[in-house]
């Protein structure tokens, strides 16, 4: 089952639903000290937070109990969803020391080697995207610039999207014809692990579609 899964079957779940996950995570941050992944890339720190940003949002974490918190309006806002929080929590936990951007763009789920999926099944995710805006290209263009995407070559439409500094995403749209179907793809960096986990990939995938539905 793949990691897109997972991320479908989480979105629009606050994170402190999964009582069990939010704490071990806190606990995990819970006096936290930044330096390392501060001085890896290059955070902004000061004696209470470490602060970063996703999909162009900031968010803190609070060094004393491993809280994350998310900017909103001009006040940090304590209740994240799933998806964000593990993506965040990710990031600071797994990126390594010398992390690389390959510059080589591979589909997202052909890094979850170790995940079984059935090759024939739809992807819960990308599958219903795809359909929601076949014949649609003009209304997706502007999802995507709305959603801070740059405009590339490739497929129908292209874009490329920042998640986090690091971490980016391309999304290229082949519209339906008389043969096919609408049919969409998610590319991330080689080395994306680098960063996070391999089941982050699907919560990112999720948290940009979200925003581009």
């Amino acid at each position: 089952m793949s990691v897109n899964y997972h991320a479908f079957q989480s979105r629009g779940v606050l994170f402190s639903n999964y009582e069990v996950v939010c704490r071990q995570w806190q606990e995990k941050f819970s006096g936290y000290a930044p330096g390392r992944i501060a001085r890896i890339l290059h955070l902004k720190t000061d004696d209470n937070y470490l602060y970063l940003t996703y999909f162009g949002a900031l968010y803190r974490l609070r060094l004393t109990d491993g809280v994350l918190e998310k900017q909103e309006a001009g006040e940090w806002i304590p209740e994240l969803y799933f998806n964000e929080a593990m993506s965040v929590y990710h990031l600071l936990y797994y990126t390594k020391d010398l992390p690389v951007i390959s510059g080589k763009w591979v589909p997202g789920h052909t890094i979850d080697g170790v995940v079984s999926r059935n090759p024939s099944a739809a992807d819960p995710l990308l599958t219903p995207f795809a359909k929601e805006y076949s014949g649609r290209l003009e209304k997706l263009e502007a999802a995507c610039r709305k959603a801070g995407g740059t405009k590339l070559e490739g497929g129908d439409i292209s874009y490329e999207f920042e998640a986090f500094p690091w971490v980016h995403l391309r999304l290229v749209f082949w519209d339906a014809d008389e043969d096919f179907p609408a049919r969409a793809q998610l590319l991330v960096d080689q080395c994306v692990t680098d960063f996070v986990h391999y089941e982050t990939v699907g919560c990112i995938i999720s948290d940009l579609l979200e925003r581009l539905e």
